[in-house]
């Protein structure tokens, strides 16, 4: 599926529904909306206004319902600000991993109007083939943007809604009302540490209730899922993976260091991921403190940005370390980094099976991680890489033999790209995907052991 560059849409609710106020969420009692999106070779000329902008693909770069009767609709729904984080990085390359006879594939995004860190995910979805529309949110209860999304599911006739988060969750129960449609959502991972995030955790839990199939990217997240109510039988765990050919080493961490002018006899540890409380980026900067008595050289690498900059600053300075981190901000392309790592520290809290483990893992950087969801699976309980203990204290001692043991660190990089190699290929992944797909679909399919579900005490136990 080739993609072509998008034009923008900007269209009022007035555009939508000429007639009438837009429906509110009761689809039940308008059996038709008035108008569907227009076509997408067409631009509208209007004057940008800020009740709703729509982004669309040209229409020979997305599904054509109708071409193949074979080829069902799979349209992904996400709801995002700033950059986005690690469910991007499986929605936007589907799309070209898919079996396009059997499955058509979109993203469709809600996000804060005005927010810059959309012109990243649709720069990635561009490079990576992925058709995306676009649809800017007034406020989080907009009301026309959820219109729509119902508009959009019509005109592309989605066979199979495949939501990501706790918003596209309750959407989906709400849009079937009007377009009948299978539903099926990712659980990526919960956190709960603001009373506005524990709301959304409650709401998720019971939107899940209603899909016909749940995807757990974790163990720890299929028994979640099921312990809140979750059929055993519409409950699949299938993990993360990514495509290793994008995630090679091109040179030695000297030549990587000397090239984002570092020096070479540092050691330097990195953390990448949004700058928020369920990271752990303060167990890191603490953490610090320790390692750098024993290991003067070592410099802490942090790439992400988030709402916690201020504050982790603040505490870096407080607690005498802030000479020894450097601050890279969001990195649209984390491989040079990962490439002048000597080590990867995953401080979080919380997490359901974080990519950025699977990369280092695949770019021949050692890790240590919080055993948090499935990072004791992805590092082979601790085959691949550190497993960090409970009490942070014990961390810089952990970490330790990994920038002063040469065999260990070798023994950990080799074992960790095989593993990712040989159990988290993303053509594997989308290969089980696609069954879920079939299954929902009632299709039978040739290849019965990559469509079966596992059972389901062979989920619950893993």
């Amino acid at each position: 599926m080739d993609y072509e560059p998008t034009q923008d849409l900007n269209l009022t609710a007035g555009d939508l529904f000429p007639d009438k106020k837009p429906p509110d969420a009761a689809w039940a009692d308008h059996p038709e909306l008035p108008v569907a999106l227009p076509d997408l070779d067409t631009p509208v000329v209007e004057e940008p206004t800020e009740a709703l902008a729509v982004v669309a693909p040209r229409k020979s770069a997305v599904p054509q319902p109708g071409k193949d009767h074979q080829a069902a609709v799979v349209l992904h729904a996400r709801v995002v600000t700033g950059c986005g984080g690690g469910p991007e990085k499986t929605i936007l390359r589907s799309p070209r991993f898919a079996d396009t006879t059997r499955y058509k594939m979109a993203a469709a995004y809600l996000y804060p109007q005005g927010d810059p860190g959309m012109c990243v995910i649709r720069e990635s979805a561009k490079q990576l083939g992925c058709p995306l529309y676009e649809i800017a949110e007034a406020h989080a209860l907009d009301h026309h943007a959820v219109d729509a999304m119902a508009v959009l599911c019509r005109d592309l006739k989605v066979d199979i809604w495949h939501s990501h988060d706790y918003k596209t969750n309750v959407l989906g129960r709400l849009i079937r009302r009007y377009h009948p449609m299978k539903l099926v959502t990712t659980a990526h991972g919960f956190t709960r540490e603001t009373w506005r995030t524990r709301l959304y955790y409650h709401v998720d839990n019971l939107a899940m209730l209603g899909y016909d199939q749940v995807i757990a990217v974790s163990p720890p997240l299929v028994k979640h899922c099921a312990y809140h109510g979750v059929n055993p039988e519409r409950l699949t765990y299938i993990p993360n993976a990514i495509d290793a050919a994008e995630y090679t080493r091109t040179r030695p961490p000297a030549q990587a260091k000397s090239a984002m002018g570092l020096p070479a006899n540092r050691f330097a540890i990195g953390v990448i991921g949004r700058l928020s409380i369920e990271k752990g980026v303060d167990r890191a900067i603490r953490m610090m403190t320790n390692l750098i008595k024993t290991h003067p050289q070592t410099e802490l690498h942090l790439i992400g940005d988030g709402p916690q900059r201020k504050e982790l600053e603040a505490l870096a300075k407080q607690l005498g370390v802030a000479g020894s981190i450097r601050w890279w901000g969001w990195q649209t392309d984390a491989r040079p980094i990962y490439e002048m790592l000597d080590t990867l520290l995953l401080p979080s809290r919380t997490e359901g099976l974080p990519n950025v483990v699977l990369e280092a893992m695949a770019m021949g950087v050692p890790v240590a991680a919080t055993n948090v969801g499935g990072v004791s699976d992805l590092l082979d309980h601790g085959g691949c890489g550190v497993i960090l203990e409970d009490d942070e204290d014990t961390w810089a001692n952990q970490i330790a033999p990994l920038l002063s043991t040469p065999d260990l660190h070798h023994s950990y990089t080799d074992q960790a790209e095989q593993r990712v190699r040989d159990a988290f290929s993303f053509e594997n992944r989308m290969q089980k995907v696609m069954g879920v797909y079939d299954r929902v679909l009632g299709r039978n399919v040739n290849d019965t052991a990559a469509a079966a579900p596992p059972s389901t005490q062979a989920r619950l136990a893993a």
